[in-house]
């Protein structure tokens, strides 16, 4: 759990940095290119870290899932999915909020805490949303763009698609099956 925890305080941290004078100091200090490079370099070592973290972490139960959360989990990533694609290819979506990928990072986060009652699920997936909740919240003040959203089919489709390969990749890439199967 230590890996675990230290990567996604480091993540959170790391990601807390852009839009502050810390930011701008770092990059005044090394310039644009190689504060950008350290930084990718620091968020990937991070997600390395969760991700190696959560494999080594063994379950601790903290709660018992009902079992209506297992079958909630899976509604709520479509719209999960709807909304980054929103965020990636733009959509009327897009208007309502500054940034829906991190409300797509919410209701992922949050789909799979319903579903998942482990220790290290609530470190993984409460970490995303205090992260995007705190990244909703700084970007409150952020001016949005209309978007006219003449391409929302499109988004549509490619949504549902991308919900589809995540449903049937599940059990290959996360070795869990989606609502049991």
């Amino acid at each position: 759990m230590v890996a675990l925890t230290l990567g996604m305080v480091a993540f959170i941290a790391l990601h807390l940095i852009p839009g502050t004078a810390v930011r701008d100091k770092l990059a005044g200090a090394l310039g644009e290119t190689l504060y950008k490079a350290l930084f990718a370099l620091a968020s990937l070592a991070a997600l390395v870290a969760v991700g190696w973290g959560e494999t080594q972490s063994g379950y601790v139960s903290v709660w018992l899932p009902p079992v209506w959360t297992r079958h909630l989990a899976p509604l709520m990533m479509l719209a999960s999915c709807y909304l980054m694609v929103t965020y990636l290819l733009g959509g009327k979506l897009k208007g309502l909020t500054p940034n829906p990928m991190l409300w797509s990072v919410v209701i992922w986060a949050v789909a799979h805490l319903l579903a998942n009652g482990d220790l290290a699920s609530l470190i993984l997936f409460g970490g995303f949303t205090l992260y995007s909740l705190l990244a909703i919240a700084r970007s409150r003040s952020q001016r949005r763009t209309d978007y006219t959203g003449r391409h929302e089919l499109l988004v549509a489709v490619v949504a549902l698609t991308v919900y589809v390969g995540l449903l049937l990749a599940h059990p290959y890439l996360f070795g869990v099956a989606v609502m049991g199967r």
